[in-house]
């Protein structure tokens, strides 16, 4: 029987969004469809027990590096593809991993375009890789989804692609994980207060943890006092100068960094918030936004790009450039148990549009019907 072939290399240790959407995607499509995995030689016991249906196909872990991962994706794997072997292939972080020439029918997600959006993301080089390369290899796929109308917007503002091309398909939430039931365990929960929740990698300036510490710091001092702010997320590029900030700010004792936290505890955190902050400059999707809604936690987010598209009328928006306006939506979803109380209820009817079995539906359809 043919199967299907998936590209996990940008599994990153499961410490990130396309992390978390690798994960679910197999998870999905393996219910259905046995999968061949790419993945790297120290990252295969992530998926082991994902899926009765799932081979492996292991390379060493030096292909981690991007230069090396981009490079063999684009010039190495199109060489590698036995075209019979396999009904379809699908490269699920297509922002960055690509294949120069594609041996089988091939699918590719989009999770967003923030590299035009975010001033000073990436180096000169890679801006030339993203804004020339990419878009010249990516047409050549079968089809094209993006995680929400927004990313598709910008693939016709910054690729020049016919909105008719894309397949928009949203990601989904696992339900069965994030829930707004699970009891209090100390054992997992390093936190002694209340606290205010933002799960993101720790990333300057797109994922803006400094305005949100700014607008923490303006907060008057007796929600200070009832409510530590909780940033959970591993280190990367401009981390130490979200560091340096927070430990010279003088409410630096009510500013906890988890670090990185297993997914397996992640839930509990989300549930036990008393406030999701997602202050993030721009998302594709922003999956902790529906993990919170899920997980029974009412949410505070930027009113930029996909955010207000995911959120709906579930979430209370504010300006992510304003430390001040996002201080004043923290301060009245803090005072008001009736405003929580609603926030709640319409998160628990929003993620009902978010499911991962749907997803991997969308994905198979469309398989099926590309040329």
């Amino acid at each position: 029987m043919k199967k299907i072939l998936i590209s996990a290399l940008a599994y990153d240790q499961g410490k990130s969004g396309i992390a978390n959407y690798i994960e679910n995607v197999v998870k999905a499509l393996g219910k259905t469809m046995n999968i061949e995995l790419i993945v790297n030689e120290d990252e295969v016991d992530f998926f082991k027990g994902i899926s009765d249906n799932i081979t492996f196909r292991v390379v060493p872990r030096y292909l981690k590096k991007p230069l090396f991962n981009m490079l063999w994706h684009l010039l190495i794997l199109p060489f590698t593809i036995n075209k019979n072997a396999y009904e379809w292939m699908l490269l699920p972080a297509g922002n960055r991993r690509l294949m120069a020439f594609y041996p089988v029918k091939t699918l590719v997600t989009m999770h967003d375009l923030s590299q035009f959006n975010v001033t000073k993301k990436y180096d000169m080089f890679r801006m030339f890789y993203i804004k020339h390369v990419i878009p010249f290899f990516l047409k050549r796929a079968d089809r094209i989804f993006t995680v929400s109308e927004n990313t598709a917007n910008d693939m016709v503002l910054h690729y020049g692609m016919n909105k008719n091309e894309l397949v928009v398909n949203y990601n989904g939430v696992n339900t069965e994980n994030f829930s707004p039931d699970l009891k209090r365990d100390e054992t997992v929960l390093r936190l002694k207060k209340p606290y205010m929740l933002y799960v993101a990698r720790i990333e300057h300036p797109g994922k803006n943890h400094l305005n949100l510490i700014k607008a923490y710091e303006k907060l008057p001092e007796r929600y200070k006092e009832e409510y530590d702010l909780c940033l959970i997320g591993s280190d990367w590029n401009g981390a130490e100068i979200v560091h340096a900030y927070a430990e010279n700010s003088p409410d630096r004792d009510r500013i906890k960094f988890l670090g990185y936290v297993p997914n397996d505890e992640l839930p509990m955190y989300y549930s036990q918030a008393s406030l999701f902050v997602f202050p993030s400059f721009y998302e594709g999707f922003g999956i902790p936004v529906v993990e919170a809604m899920a997980s029974g936690t009412p949410v505070a987010a930027s009113f930029t790009s996909s955010l207000p598209e995911v959120g709906g009328e579930a979430a209370a928006y504010f300006d992510p450039n304003s430390p001040e306006s996002i201080a004043q939506v923290l301060q009245t979803v803090l005072k008001s148990t009736a405003l929580r109380n609603r926030m709640r209820e319409l998160g628990f009817e929003q993620v009902k549009k978010f499911n991962w079995d749907e997803h991997a539906r969308i994905i198979q359809k469309s398989a099926d019907s590309a040329n």
